[in-house]
């Protein structure tokens, strides 16, 4: 992005979503930025900006990857709602609305970022205004991924990818819809399904597993699973107690997988 003068230059100024946000703002920008930034370490799993605080810092994510991540649940865990790639920036809607941070980011690996604090971004801004229709473009980017992933959920008939869209959302989604079918589930290979009638889960069955087993199974896939809702095909047996609602059988379910984790490291 070179420097404009008017706003209709600025929103037709070149972008791409895949290439780091310093390197697409001008030299001086970039040098401003670099010159008045912090440098900081994050390990695995560590948060890099919590979710419901004041955001203090504009941040870009130098090494590494992190993960946008919705509410905790009972057990501690987030839902991962995006990922962010090495040169990926985040933070400035907290600061540029004024408003608490929406969601964790959390350090998916070891990472090295770069926090600017509120007033050098403000500044920063201010001598770059064109910068803040490369920050839209870029939220826009975001929101867009989002809501394809709520579309192929919708249409029913398209794979929903885990990276996008986490099974644990999409369960959600169908117990607050109260929906009946089933979904069918493929991660490397293995594949299993989970039935849900009036929202609520009923069956599970992958490989020899059923029931609960089956639920874990499918549960502790990562982001590499696929998953697709047929609302005319349900399963005659039901082996699932479905007294309990769909999101406390998950909270278990990912409680279990955990403890079973953590028996296996100390064996």
């Amino acid at each position: 992005m070179i420097g404009r003068s008017g706003i209709g230059d600025w929103i037709s100024a070149s972008y791409e979503m895949e290439k780091p946000f310093l390197q697409q703002i001008p030299r001086e920008s970039a040098d401003f930025f670099l010159l008045n930034s912090q440098i900081r370490e994050y390990e695995a799993g560590e948060a890099i900006i919590v979710g419901g605080e004041m955001g203090e810092t504009f941040c870009v994510l130098q090494s590494g990857r992190a993960q946008i991540c919705g509410r905790m649940f009972a057990d501690g865990s987030y839902n991962v709602i995006a990922w962010l790639e090495t040169g990926a920036c985040f933070g400035e809607m907290s600061i540029l609305c004024n408003e608490p941070i929406n969601n964790t980011v959390i350090a998916a690996e070891d990472c090295t970022v770069l926090h600017l604090p509120r007033e050098a971004f403000i500044k920063f801004l201010e001598k770059n205004p064109s910068i803040v229709v490369c920050l839209y473009k870029i939220a826009a980017d975001r929101l867009r991924a989002k809501n394809q992933a709520l579309d192929e959920f919708e249409s029913l008939s398209l794979l929903a990818s885990a990276r996008v869209l986490p099974f644990i959302d999409f369960a959600q989604t169908l117990e607050k819809s109260r929906i009946t079918g089933t979904v069918l589930l493929e991660c490397e290979g293995v594949s299993g399904f989970i039935a849900f009638r009036d929202g609520r889960i009923c069956c599970a069955k992958c490989g020899r597993l059923t029931g609960p087993d089956a639920l874990e199974k499918m549960l502790s896939w990562d982001d590499s699973a696929l998953f697709k809702l047929d609302t005319h095909l349900m399963p005659d047996a039901v082996n699932i107690n479905q007294q309990a609602d769909t999101t406390s059988l998950i909270l278990d379910a990912l409680r279990n997988i955990d403890e079973k984790q953590l028996q296996q490291k100390n064996q």
